[in-house]
């Protein structure tokens, strides 16, 4: 009887924990690869990556010695491969929409230039593609990168 019972704890515990494996590993080699094809973008024009994170579909990165944000999209970082000169933004801040005062419908940075402005957007609501599901993970992130773009423009 303990023999069953053991084979059958086994079989169940391999039900649930393969596939939670497998996730877990496939995640990872996706972030692997990811990081992979974006420091051979950065190093064709000549960009070495300090900070690198994946945030949803969001890909940034930071070159501190040259002030240059590198930006992408997760699933499509060759063709929305994006170099911004930190030294032509003159501000960059944390911001959300809210459709009501408990729900948030959009989190991102707005980077202002002298001529232009363009949104990152970290959460979206409508963006059932995005894995990024939590928007105060997503403020923080935000907030995170705000101090690290902040102390490189041209007007701080």
């Amino acid at each position: 009887m303990e023999t069953k019972s053991l084979i059958i704890d086994i079989v169940l515990f391999s039900i649930i924990a393969v596939p939670l494996a497998v996730l877990v590993i496939y995640t990872i080699n996706g972030d692997k690869r990811i990081k992979r094809k974006v420091n051979t973008l950065c190093k064709a024009n000549n960009i070495a990556l300090g900070s690198f994170d994946i945030h949803g579909n969001v890909v940034l990165g930071l070159d501190t010695t040259a002030t240059k944000l590198i930006l992408s999209n997760r699933k499509q970082i060759d063709t929305e491969f994006q170099i911004i000169e930190l030294s032509s933004l003159k501000d960059c801040r944390v911001k959300t929409i809210k459709l009501t005062p408990k729900t948030t419908d959009w989190v991102g940075l707005e980077l202002l230039g002298t001529t232009t402005k363009k949104d990152i957007a970290f959460y979206e609501e409508k963006d059932e593609d995005n894995p990024a599901t939590d928007p105060q993970v997503c403020m923080q992130q935000a907030i995170k990168w705000e101090k690290l773009i902040k102390p490189h423009l041209k007007a701080s």
